[in-house]
Parts: structure tokens; C-alpha cells; sequence
């Protein structure tokens, strides 16, 4: 074979250009839709058995080719600190659920626009709610956005 049918085969074979901010943004929003009604179950990443808060972020910006720490204290620390008029539907939401006083991230979620967020809790597993409510409100540490937003 010859060197340019080499190349031009590996010109072929290589990956599509990169997805602009916003259709990977897109792509997280729909994917949190996925994962609706998928049961909560700590410590889990399956979602045919369950996932956590942490776990279902990653599976959904995997899905759309962004990677993600594991655990949400480790997601946080990977982010970009936001003001919260540049907040835009994909970022991701920090709550210090277990002790609100602390700030200390226990729980992560995905804001999907119109004041709503999509994550897994405990009681309803994967679902929709709006971030303005009281009990979520109490418990908002940040709003922060993937280093690659």
C-alpha cells in the first residue's frame, strides 16, 4: 500500500470535528431526559439498577463526550466558578445536602434551563425539579460550568 492511500485511509478514519460549546451543552440537557425515573442507589454508576447524583452527571456528559471525576466534591473542584447571570442550561448544581450550615458538596445535579435541574435523589431517583424550591434553595452551595464550557 501505498503511503498516500495509507494516509487517506487514516484521513477517513479519523474522528469528526469536535462539537462547538453548544451542541455539547445541547447534548448534556437532552441526555439528563434519558435517565428519567431511573431508581437512586448510592455508590452505584448502572443505570439499569440505579445510579447516584454524582454517577448519573457523569453518565450524561459522558454520553455527550465529556469526562467527568467520579464523586461530586471531585466535579465541583473540576469546574469553573460562574456568576449567576452567566449561568446557561448543562451546568451543573452543588448542594450541600447532609448539613446545609457546611457548604460541603454532597450532591450534584443538572441545570436544564427555565429554572428547573434534573438529578438523582434519594426518594424519587432520577427527576426533574425547580431550583426554586425552598428546600433546594437552603441547600445551594454553586452553580459552576464543565472546564470545557
Amino acid at each position: 500500500m501505498s503511503a498516500r492511500l495509507s494516509l487517506a485511509l487514516l484521513l477517513l478514519a479519523a474522528p469528526a470535528a469536535a462539537l462547538s460549546v453548544q451542541e455539547a451543552r445541547d447534548r448534556v440537557v437532552s441526555g439528563t431526559m434519558k435517565y428519567l425515573n431511573v431508581p437512586y442507589l448510592w455508590g452505584s454508576e448502572h443505570p439499569k439498577i440505579g445510579l447516584d447524583c454524582s454517577a448519573f452527571v457523569r453518565r450524561v456528559y459522558a454520553d455527550a463526550g465529556l469526562s467527568l471525576p467520579r464523586v461530586s466534591q471531585d466535579q465541583y473542584k473540576a469546574s469553573v466558578l460562574l456568576s449567576p447571570k452567566e449561568v446557561l442550561p448543562g451546568d451543573m448544581v452543588f448542594f450541600a445536602m447532609k448539613n446545609p450550615r457546611t457548604a460541603r458538596v454532597d450532591h450534584i445535579g443538572i441545570y436544564v434551563g427555565k429554572g428547573y435541574f434534573v438529578h438523582a435523589g434519594v426518594s424519587h431517583g432520577v427527576h426533574i425539579e425547580p431550583i426554586s424550591k425552598a428546600y433546594y434553595q437552603d441547600r445551594l452551595i454553586r452553580v459552576l460550568k464543565y472546564t470545557g464550557f
